[in-house]
């Protein structure tokens, strides 16, 4: 998932794979290129920070790669798997994301 389907899809492997080792994956890319375009405005301490509609929008943009991880996990025999997105808002870089995988029996 994280260097064929990803890089099938995105053009390149996902930044880094984190496990609980108790069916808890933790994909993340850094540099999460559909997130490029949402708009973004300075904050106070030179952060970036996103208005309300930015964040629904990153938040529908991150909708579609969950479902696309969700159905590849599918097609591999993980029928009930449990995927979720979130920012990883660090105050720099919007396009940094993760997704969430719970795999359950």
């Amino acid at each position: 998932l994280c260097k064929d389907f990803w890089t099938a899809v995105f053009g390149r492997q996902i930044d880094k794979l984190q496990t609980n080792h108790r069916g808890v994956f933790v994909l993340k890319d850094y540099d999460f290129s559909l997130l490029k375009r949402i708009p973004t405005t300075a904050g106070p301490k030179g952060d970036v920070v996103l208005s309300d509609e930015a964040r629904i929008q990153a938040i529908r943009i991150l909708a579609f790669p969950c479902g696309l991880i969700r159905g590849a996990l599918s097609s591999f025999g993980f029928k009930n798997s449990v995927v979720s997105c979130d920012f990883l808002n660090d105050g720099k870089n919007v396009e940094s994301t993760s997704f969430n995988i719970r795999i359950q029996n």
